[in-house]
């Protein structure tokens, strides 16, 4: 066995071990404190037990041992730590808990480190940042999120350089190397294709040639040529989303699938994940997949189009992000009958006009401050310290109040998430930024 994985074991056990006698509630945030872990290590691995039925909610923000947990009360969990037994880890993808495959959910990534050593320079520092694009909210809030992070920082960074791609590759691959001609000291990159070879060469030549490189958001095939990548579990999004749909629905019923932008690695990763457990209920028929480039004429172009064509609404409509949602949403709104139930989250008008209009949905924001996160890990590669080889920023499921279902509960109500002092467009999850001016980030520099 691996020495990630005896760790990962070990830590399960410790957290299943810190539960007194009479399984008294305990806050998330002193169990991954009292074990000296990572917010996004810990917090990761408390939700894929929660998920497992390993822990349950007893009340926001506490958790305590679950029924499968308690029915080993009388367990070794010691002497078992490093041979946990597969039933011990049930597929995510099967609602009913059936036993099968030792998967926790885990990248071993997570306890990966990286020695930055030899990237170690003197402040301050010129980084580049080469961006997929700004064309929608959320990634205007990601920009947003690391410019408050560039200013909080300002000592150590003597220029930020950032481009815009506008989602073309091509355009982006001549951005890096003017980035890279202009003496960067660090790229910072959003991938704008997942599929774009030229691209991902390009990146390993530079990292071959000493270049430190950072991925935020979308990262290249290639990941070889990372030092680090800031994201989110766009697996736990696709897939939770999906789990909710199938049991709001009661395992039968026929789904429309609207996903991000075609080649861009977060939809590629929430449509294979929301495909897999749909693929669990028989009783679910996935009509169709169709792109929508993140944006509300999207939603709205590929609802009306798939209406047109099948001349009837779906039962429901899984959105990998409320971006596209939005424009879902108000299509079914403005023919005047009842909305299918929904999934996407993010931006605030999608909360509001479900709550709203009472529309059964599920949300696992994509967080815009990881943007922040990833300016802040920059630095710390240019100092030359050791840093996560992969960062996860941890998601929270929203849900308005009555629909949670036996798999999916809420970290937070969407009526209490939505934010009606907010513009529509507004990213719940762009961090402390958020309260700050709505303008758009200009980029410095473009090709």
């Amino acid at each position: 066995m691996a020495q990630d994985d005896r760790t990962n074991i070990q830590r399960i056990a410790a957290i299943l071990k810190s539960f007194d006698a009479e399984n008294t509630p305990r806050r998330t945030q002193d169990i991954v404190t009292e074990l000296g872990m990572s917010r996004s290590t810990g917090f990761g691995l408390l939700r894929a037990l929660l998920v497992r039925g390993w822990l349950e909610r007893s009340d926001h923000g506490h958790v305590r041992l679950g029924p499968r947990a308690r029915g080993l009360a009388h367990a070794a969990f010691e002497a078992s730590a490093l041979t946990v037994p597969a039933r011990m880890v049930a597929d995510p993808r099967r609602p009913s808990g059936l036993e099968a495959t030792p998967d926790l959910e885990w990248d071993p990534a997570l306890v990966r480190m990286v020695d930055a050593g030899r990237y170690r320079k003197q402040a301050p520092y010129r980084i580049g940042f080469s961006n997929a694009s700004t064309k929608n909210p959320w990634r205007q809030a990601m920009l947003q999120s690391l410019s408050y992070a560039q200013k909080i920082a300002q000592n150590q960074i003597a220029e930020m350089l950032i481009t815009d791609a506008g989602d073309d590759p091509e355009r982006q691959l001549r951005q890096v190397n003017d980035l890279v001609a202009r003496g960067i000291d660090l790229l910072l990159i959003s991938i704008a294709s997942v599929n774009h070879t030229a691209l991902s060469d390009r990146l390993a030549a530079l990292a071959d040639d000493g270049v430190p490189i950072v991925a935020v958001d979308r990262r290249p095939k290639d990941r070889s040529s990372l030092v680090s990548f800031v994201t989110a579990s766009d697996h736990r999004i696709g897939r939770i989303s999906a789990l909710w749909m199938a049991e709001h629905l009661g395992g039968q019923g026929r789904v429309w699938m609207l996903s991000g932008l075609e080649g861009a690695s977060p939809a590629l990763r929430r449509q294979q994940a929301a495909l897999s457990a749909f693929a669990e209920f028989p009783g679910i028929k996935v009509e169709n997949v169709s792109y929508t480039d993140w944006t509300e004429q999207g939603g709205a172009d590929a609802v009306a189009q798939l209406l047109g064509e099948t001349g009837r609404a779906p039962d429901g409509v899984w959105c990998d992000s409320g971006l596209q949602g939005v424009g879902s949403v108000r299509h079914f709104l403005g023919l005047g009958q009842p909305v299918p139930a929904h999934t996407g989250g993010d931006i605030n008008q999608m909360y509001r006009l479900c709550v709203q209009a009472h529309v059964p949905m599920v949300a696992l924001d994509y967080p815009a401050s990881m943007g922040a996160r990833a300016l802040e890990l920059s630095l710390e590669v240019m100092e030359g310290g050791t840093v996560p080889q992969r960062i996860e920023v941890p998601v929270q499921i929203v849900l308005p109040r009555g629909c949670e279902t036996a798999s999916v509960k809420a970290d937070v109500w969407a009526e209490l998430h939505a934010q009606w002092d907010l513009p529509g467009d507004a990213i719940l999850s762009q961090g402390p930024a958020l309260r700050g001016p709505q303008t758009s980030a200009k980029p410095r520099m473009s090709a």
